[in-house]
This record gives C-alpha cells, structure tokens and sequence, in this order.
C-alpha cells in the first residue's frame, strides 16, 4: 500500500516538474521568436529612417515628403502579400502611422534655424533658402549663429522614433514592463505615451546630403 501511494507522488511530481519545464522552454521560445521579429523591425525602422531622410533631402525638408519615405520604407511591416492591392492597403495603413503621434515621429535635428539665419540666400524668386549650388567653391568659414559651415548646413540629420507593436502573447507585456523599468526616465514624452499605448519605441538616425534649398526655416528645429 505505501509502495502505491509513494508512486503516485512520484507521478505526480512529474507531472507537476513537467509543466513547470514547458512553461519556462515555451516562454523561452516566445521570447527568442519576439527578439527575431523585434530584429527584423528595427532593421526596416533604420532603413525607413533612411528612406525618410532622403525624400527630404530631394523635397526641401517638407515633412510630408518624409513621412512618404518613412511609409514606403516601413511596407514590409505592414504585409505579408506581394499584390497590388496588399501593396496599396499596406501603404495606407503605413502612411496613417506616420501622421499618428503614438505610432511614430520624424524631428530634424539639424540644419538649425540658426544655420538658416547664418546661411540664408535670396533665390532668382525672391524666397531666402540656404543655397545648395556650387558647395565646393563657397566659403568654407563657419556661422556665428549655428557654428556650421554652409556645407554642414546641407546635411540633413534626422531623428526617427517608430512605436512597434509587438504580437508574440505574454513577450510583449514581459518587454513592455522590462522597458518601463530600464529606460523610463531618459525617454521623451512621446516615447512614453508610445510605451503606454503598448507600442514598443525603436529610435534611429539618418543623414543625408540636401539636394534642394531649404526655403523654409518653420520647418527647422
């Protein structure tokens, strides 16, 4: 009779070791499946960044030509499919994110307002812009507003803040709360509403070379 009671605990314990063990190597699992597509994403989000700051280069830094660059750089987030009509709903949803403050952020970092007041050209329309033309035989010397040269002044750098939304279970609160505690305080506030609105911020830099004027300084930091 305790020989029967004894393999029953001991049945028992096994069972109980058992699930213990798949809990742990799921959640492991999960977590390394969530840190791939986390991966992918932020290799998307540089790239985008990329695309962005491009688009803005070639458009006088309007914020609309960024934003067009960050949705097509960011598609491949936003489907699986390669038809015209995944490829066009994609686009939508992608180009919605970026007007949507909780889901993303385009901020020029540099060329100033300063460098545009040390730099400032009136063009052939009677608009002033800093000049893109003929760089390598202007004056290299530096503003006494922004400290740049009128070259540097032709580099636009931006900052890119995407908010991605993880869809692994579980992972996705287990990050979200490893983030709150690591990272809080050094976050903006968009960050955190992005953070609370359960999007994860991945944050990133581009710099290009201007291939137009940039003709309005509102646009500038």
């Amino acid at each position: 009779m305790k020989r029967r009671v004894a393999g029953r605990r001991q049945r028992g314990q096994s069972v109980i070791e058992t699930c213990v063990v798949m809990a742990v190597f799921g959640t492991f699992l999960l977590g390394i499946f969530q840190m791939i597509l986390f991966y992918r994403a932020k290799s998307l989000v540089d790239y985008a960044a990329l695309e962005a700051a491009r688009n803005g280069a070639t458009h006088g830094v309007e914020m609309n030509a960024m934003r067009v660059g960050l949705a097509r750089g960011l598609l491949p987030l936003y489907t699986t499919e390669a038809s015209k009509t995944a490829l066009i709903d994609a686009y939508a949803k992608a180009y919605a994110d970026t007007i949507n403050p909780l889901a993303s952020q385009i901020q020029v970092v540099s060329p100033t307002k300063a460098a545009f007041a040390d730099w400032k050209v009136r063009q052939f329309d009677g608009v002033d812009a800093i000049p893109n033309d003929s760089l390598p035989y202007r004056s290299t010397s530096t503003g006494g507003r922004s400290g740049l040269t009128v070259q540097d002044a032709n580099v636009l750098k931006i900052r890119v803040v995407y908010g991605y939304k993880m869809i692994v279970p579980v992972i996705d609160k287990i990050i979200l709360s490893v983030y709150r505690l690591a990272f809080y305080q050094g976050m903006s506030a968009q960050e955190v509403a992005m953070l609370e609105s359960g999007r994860l911020p991945i944050a990133t830099q581009a710099m290009v070379r201007m291939q137009t004027p940039i003709r309005d300084s509102g646009l500038l930091p």
